[in-house]
């Protein structure tokens, strides 16, 4: 295999209950720490600064990379990197640098923005400009904090409906702006390929030369169904590994292999892979995680690889 894949906690999506509650998600960093599986872990901005200091201190004390997404700040404020109100655009683009200042100080190393709504066919290439053009002004201002930028295509037409969408057209849109940025990547998940009816395996083959982390996230891609779409549903559970979804262990194990079957895209120091599932205020959050990882160990093990 090219690359080694290791593994990943997405403990903002497990834990988001937690979110505006930074005692209890610096417990939750000790607590998942303390598991000795996880490598990196997906977090969310802290904003008071003590806290920071106490969650880099973690990171460093167990060698752990960081992670973190600018996505649910930019939403809760309803505003859009790709906006075609210079003005909305550079208010969001604002937003976006204040919360890597606080990721930078956290210790964080891969910094992640969403796209923005789909505005249709007639705005979607200027919208596309103006992403482009916010996407690279923050990665120029990231560049000197050590950290890399990732943008997670979405789905444009089954459900998210966002601006970046298909893999085919997002490859091209993309390359020029990691030429110009190289610290920029691609942050692919099963589930928006899924429910997009894009070839899960093309799809990776056509990321492969910027996919700098992924998610494994189950979908039910049948919109008949009446819990169709991202809903970041729980993954199958052992002893028989069944999901209404399509995510089983061997999509996972498939997923893997393809993806380490290339060569790590440069300037990204590690490839990391976490499954994606969403917690609920009344979940056992703890179980939740438990299923995850075991979901997440047993996709290593069918893909003949070691964690």
């Amino acid at each position: 295999m090219a690359q080694k894949l290791l593994p990943s906690g997405h403990l903002l999506e497990m834990f988001m209950p937690y979110r505006s509650d930074e005692a209890k998600m610096i417990g939750v960093l000790k607590k998942a720490a303390d598991f000795g599986f996880y490598k990196n872990v997906e977090l969310g901005i802290f904003f008071d600064k003590e806290n920071r200091k106490r969650v880099r201190a973690e990171l460093e004390a167990n060698g752990l990379n960081g992670t973190t997404f600018a996505t649910p700040y930019v939403k809760d404020q309803k505003i859009s990197l790709c906006d075609l109100d210079e003005g909305a655009r550079k208010k969001a683009v604002a937003l976006v640098k204040q919360l890597a200042d606080y990721a930078a100080e956290t210790g964080y190393s891969n910094f992640g923005v969403p796209s923005g709504d789909d505005p249709g066919p007639v705005f979607r290439g200027l919208a596309k400009c103006a992403l482009a053009e916010s996407m690279m002004e923050i990665a120029e201002y990231i560049k000197p904090l050590g950290m890399n930028l990732t943008i997670e295509p979405l789905d444009r037409y089954a459900f998210k409906k966002q601006l970046i969408g298909p893999m085919e057209e997002n490859v091209v849109w993309f390359k020029a702006i990691h030429d110009a940025c190289p610290n920029t990547f691609i942050h692919w998940d099963s589930a928006h390929e899924a429910l997009a009816g894009i070839d899960l395996m093309h799809s990776i083959e056509l990321a492969s030369p910027f996919l700098g982390q992924f998610h494994l996230c189950d979908a039910i891609v049948d919109p008949k169904e009446p819990c169709f779409g991202d809903l970041h549903m729980d993954v199958a559970r052992a002893p028989e590994w069944k999901t209404e979804g399509f995510l089983t262990p061997e999509v996972g194990a498939q997923i893997l292999r393809k993806v380490a079957s290339y060569d790590k895209p440069e300037g990204m120091k590690q490839v990391y892979v976490a499954v994606e599932v969403l917690g609920h205020p009344g979940d056992d959050l703890w179980l939740k995680e438990n299923h995850a990882r075991a979901f997440l160990k047993k996709c290593f093990e069918l893909a003949s690889m070691e964690a």
